[in-house]
């Protein structure tokens, strides 16, 4: 299907729901097309908690074991970085390998900073004017995130999944405030 022009009405009525629709399927095609291995993420998590770990007490203490740790975590994690984005090899985004996870963090993003300023503020109307302009910066930016953070290669498949993780504390903190205004 021949993707239509993004200020087209057709892209944002008929085709990107199609999209955002296949990708949330149930059974459907649920990998976003980036060769990963376990290995890779492992590695990943390791040199954080080396960075994690070493930074503060190479700062505060002036740990020389704090020097290292916090050296290597940089020095693997800009590496795997590295590698992650030269494994995408000149691929162009595409909508068949579309970040869910991305967009819905922008699109809730912008919703609970409606609702946050409207609970600052102790105002409905103020509250659903800046969500209403929340949603839909968080939508734009959102389809472009999900399309070019695809050059992120392998490292997209983590952002993707803490993004919807993000998504699910966002909502959860959204319905605290809002039972908070309520009540």
């Amino acid at each position: 299907m021949n993707t239509p022009g993004f200020i087209s009405f057709e892209f944002h009525v008929r085709y990107f729901p199609g999209v955002l629709l296949n990708r949330l399927r149930l059974g459907g095609r649920q990998e976003t097309g980036f060769p990963s291995t376990m290995e890779h993420h492992i590695v990943l998590a390791v040199c954080i908690i080396l960075l994690v770990l070493g930074i503060p007490a190479a700062v505060s203490g002036g740990s020389i074991i704090g020097w290292i740790a916090g050296g290597i975590g940089a020095a693997g994690t800009i590496a795997l970085a590295i590698n992650s984005i030269l494994s995408r090899r000149g691929e162009p985004p595409s909508y068949d390998d579309f970040l869910a996870g991305v967009f819905f963090f922008f699109v809730f993003l912008g919703i609970s900073c409606g609702v946050f300023i409207g609970t600052l503020q102790h105002s409905l109307l103020l509250g659903l004017s800046a969500g209403f302009a929340g949603f839909i910066a968080g939508y734009l930016t959102g389809i472009m995130a999900g399309l070019w953070l695809q050059y992120l290669g392998w490292l997209a498949v983590t952002m993707n999944a803490l993004a919807g993780l993000a998504v699910l504390g966002m909502f959860a903190v959204d319905l605290v405030l809002l039972s908070g205004a309520l009540f």
